[in-house]
C-alpha cells in the first residue's frame, strides 16, 4: 500500500477511535456508540449511537454521520470487520448526524433511504442543521454536503436485503418528526434511532412530547424487542430504555397537567421549579437551564390542548 495512502487510513482509523466505540451486538450487527456530550471536532458530531448491519448482499448502514469526516470514520470502522460494499444507507431521522454524511456514502453506491416525514425534515431544517453542524466541528467539517434519501416512505418499507429481514418503521416521530425505528424481528433487535435516550438527559423539541410518548408507546406495546440499540447511550434493554426517556417524558406531561389543573396561567407558571431529581443518573441532569427548556415545552404543548 502506497506510503500515502496508508497514513491516510491510519488517520481516519484513529478519528473513528476518537469518535466512537464499536460494540458486537450480535453475529454482523453492530452499535457505534458515541460521546453523551456535545458534538466537538474531536467526536467529529458523533455525540450519538449509531450502527451497522452486515448482510449477504453487502453492509446497511444505520445513520450516516455528521460531516464527510465522520462518514469516513464510521466506514472505517465497517473496514474493520468486513470488506463488503455498503448497499444501503438509513437515515433514522432528521438531525444533522443522522444524514449529513449522505454524500460519502452516496458516491461509494449505497442506496439512501428515509421516512417521508424524515425527508420533509430534512428538506426545512437543513441549512440550520448545516450551519449548526459546521459551527460545532470547524475545519472538521470540510466537504460536507448535504445530499438527501433515494428512497422514503410513509409508514413502513421491508429492506430488500437476502438473508435477513429488515424493518423500517415509522410511528408518527419522536425527538424530531421524522424518526424512525430499524426492526430486525429474527434477532428482537432494534435501532431506534432517536425515539430512545439512554444516560442523558433527553432533549424536548416544541411539539414534540406527545408523539413521542406515543411513539415510545408503540416500541413496548407492540414491537417489544428484546435489544435496543438507542440513538444515544450504550446499547440496553426496554427496561432502561423506558425509564431513561418515556418515564421522563410522561413525568414532565402529568406533572406539568397537575400545574395547569392546580391553576397554574401559563407554561411559564406550569413548569418553573419543578423537581426532576429522580432523573438525577442522566449526563446533562446537572443543567438546570436544560431542563427548564424541557418543561417549557412539555408545558406549551400541554396548554395548546386545553379547553378556552
Amino acid at each position: 500500500m502506497p506510503r500515502v495512502l496508508l497514513a491516510s487510513l491510519l488517520a481516519v482509523l484513529s478519528l473513528s477511535a476518537q469518535a466512537f466505540d464499536t460494540v458486537k451486538v450480535a453475529d454482523g450487527v453492530y452499535a457505534l456508540v458515541g460521546d453523551l456530550g456535545q458534538r466537538s471536532p474531536e467526536n467529529l458530531g458523533h455525540n450519538m449511537t449509531s450502527g451497522f448491519i452486515v448482510t449477504a448482499q453487502g453492509v446497511v448502514v444505520i445513520d450516516t454521520g455528521a460531516s464527510k469526516l465522520g462518514a469516513q470514520a464510521i466506514h472505517a470502522a465497517i473496514r474493520k470487520v468486513t470488506d463488503k460494499p455498503v448497499t444501503f444507507a438509513i437515515n433514522t431521522g432528521g438531525q444533522d448526524h443522522r444524514w449529513l454524511g449522505n454524500d460519502y456514502f452516496k458516491r461509494r453506491g449505497a442506496k439512501l433511504i428515509a421516512s417521508a416525514a424524515g425527508l420533509g425534515d430534512m428538506r426545512n431544517r437543513g441549512a440550520e442543521q448545516f450551519a449548526m453542524a459546521e459551527r460545532f466541528l470547524k475545519e472538521k467539517f470540510a466537504g460536507t454536503e448535504p445530499v438527501y434519501p433515494d428512497v422514503t416512505f410513509k409508514e413502513r418499507y421491508t429492506l430488500p436485503v437476502k438473508g435477513e429481514r429488515i424493518e423500517l418503521i415509522y410511528t408518527g416521530g419522536a425527538h424530531t418528526s421524522g424518526d424512525m425505528l430499524v426492526w430486525l424481528p429474527q434477532r428482537s433487535i432494534v435501532f431506534a434511532g432517536d425515539t430512545v435516550f439512554v444516560q442523558r438527559l433527553l432533549g424536548v423539541l416544541p411539539g414534540s412530547a406527545q408523539r413521542w410518548i406515543k411513539s415510545l408507546e408503540t416500541l413496548r406495546d407492540e414491537i417489544k424487542p428484546k435489544i435496543i440499540v438507542p440513538g444515544h447511550g450504550h446499547v440496553t434493554d426496554l427496561r432502561e430504555a423506558m425509564r431513561d426517556s418515556y418515564d421522563y417524558l410522561t413525568f414532565l406531561r402529568d406533572a406539568t397537567r397537575k400545574r395547569f389543573a392546580d391553576g397554574a396561567f401559563d407554561p411559564v407558571e406550569a413548569s418553573q421549579g419543578l423537581d426532576q431529581s429522580r432523573f438525577k443518573h442522566l449526563v446533562n441532569y446537572d443543567d438546570p437551564g436544560f431542563r427548564s427548556r424541557n418543561a417549557l415545552a412539555v408545558a406549551e404543548e400541554i396548554f395548546q390542548t386545553l379547553p378556552r
